[in-house]
């Protein structure tokens, strides 16, 4: 995401030659990183809004510092701000991604090859598009759910604006069908960190199978997520806080990331400046005894008093925050996942957790952790699945949206432990926004509590 379109059309006459081409696919990656203006009507990346202070919030690790907003609570109103803006972000990349495709299908002037990877790139980012929908508004956990999303494989006209929802087993066959497509196209390496390659749609597809667990998925998420460590040229990085603080995007655990503009502070503000989201004493508890408490938040001013705010990104002083280099980045897709899905997927088949024990031990060290007892006593898949959804709370606090993700897959009266908020299933599912349910007579709204 080093260079950003000079406009957002991405439909029309505006393909007519491989610049033009790269351009637009430029604006598919700008809505992947949710570019939009902050308090200073300044371009910026809002990742961070959408994908790591949400679900983290969700999954109680965060709170809101000038009271409920309903997320933390889950008390969930579907004329809630950041619920909409959540759906404007997956169905703004779809329509971008589908603009893309059609518009570069009847060019005949590219190299093939260019060409064939570019609409590979298109096709990920609608998959994420996708998978972002279905995981936040659909009913992921049920294939055979009538509450899926909308699909949508034409840029939107007025013609085509109204659409039911489809069906779940629709929705996950739709998305795989992308993301096999985007395999079969993308290089090993993509000119920039900031571009996807074959090993981040890997991840995402192993990403969608363990959330859909249905038969044969797990074994899939296993054989991918090796494949992904043992052949890609992705390494863990030794010492997971100089990947925050110190290289960036230079880590070579970073797989896809978020190239924020040169005058960005839009995470910045949130995180140290205004604090606008506070670490929870739940997860405060969590870390107690992890050496990443000591760098991952700290006490900063609000205006509501001191409170722990996100330093993961942050490595300057809390108190009277001044902006460091890395402050803004934004990370996708990094190799710790692989490890930590795969060590899942080994406990949720109920099989040997030999496997399962060796990657997350070596997680836990790049981490600074020294003491294995804990994954030592674990002997049953449950205790081991627990374990490693902990690791992704800690590990992906305010990143990526793993961290909900994950904990919506352990055992529904664990997660009730943990998140005593939660009433039932139904609680996992953001309410449709308001302003789609008015636009659109044909959608139908999410079961309620």
């Amino acid at each position: 995401m080093n260079v950003f379109p000079t406009n957002k059309l991405v439909d029309g006459n505006v393909i007519i030659d491989l610049k033009s081409a790269e351009t637009v696919l430029n604006g598919v990656y700008y809505n992947f990183a949710n570019v939009g203006l902050d308090y200073s009507s300044l371009e910026s990346v809002r990742w961070v809004s959408v994908n790591e202070i949400l679900p983290s919030e969700l999954s109680g690790s965060l709170a809101y510092s000038y009271g409920q907003d309903g997320f933390m609570n889950m008390v969930y109103r579907n004329s809630n701000q950041v619920l909409a803006s959540k759906w404007r972000y997956g169905y703004n990349m779809v329509n971008a991604a589908n603009g893309f495709l059609k518009n570069v299908e009847p060019v005949s002037n590219i190299p093939a090859e260019r060409k064939k990877q570019m609409i590979g790139e298109a096709k990920f980012l609608r998959a994420f598009a996708n998978t972002d929908l279905l995981l936040y508004f659909g009913h992921y956990y049920d294939v055979n759910s009538k509450y899926g999303i909308i699909l949508r494989d034409e840029f939107v006209s007025a013609e085509n604006v109204k659409l039911p929802r489809s069906t779940v087993a629709a929705a996950y066959d739709a998305i795989l069908k992308d993301l096999d497509d985007a395999i079969a196209a993308l290089p090993l390496l993509n000119t920039q960190i900031h571009y996807a390659n074959v090993w981040v749609a890997k991840m995402l597809k192993a990403r969608v199978l363990i959330n859909r667990g249905s038969a044969g998925d797990y074994t899939q998420v296993v054989n991918l997520t090796e494949d992904i460590i043992q052949n890609s040229n992705f390494l863990l990085e030794p010492n997971l806080k100089d990947l925050f603080h110190v290289k960036g995007f230079t880590s070579k655990e970073v797989m896809l990331s978020l190239q924020p503009f040169p005058v960005d502070n839009w995470k910045f503000y949130l995180n140290n400046t205004s604090v606008d989201y506070y670490v929870t004493p739940s997860l405060k508890d969590l870390l107690a005894k992890d050496p990443r408490q000591t760098w991952m938040y700290k006490d900063a001013a609000n205006i509501n008093g001191i409170l722990p705010s996100v330093t993961k990104y942050y490595s300057g002083p809390a108190i009277k925050p001044v902006k460091t280099a890395l402050a803004c980045n934004s990370y996708a897709f990094r190799l710790t996942e692989a490890y930590l899905m795969q060590a899942e997927a080994i406990a949720l088949l109920g099989s040997d957790l030999s496997g399962a024990k060796a990657r997350l031990k070596t997680i836990l060290s790049c981490a600074g952790i020294t003491d294995f007892s804990a994954v030592d006593d674990a002997t049953t898949p449950e205790a081991m699945q627990l374990l490693v959804v902990q690791e992704v709370r800690k590990n992906f606090l305010a990143e990526s949206g793993l961290d909900w993700f994950a904990m919506r897959r352990l055992p529904f009266k664990t997660l009730q432990l943990l998140r005593p908020n939660i009433k039932s299933v139904f609680s996992l599912t953001l309410p449709i926004p308001i302003a789609e349910i008015n636009a659109n007579d044909l959608i139908e709204q999410n079961p309620v509590d």
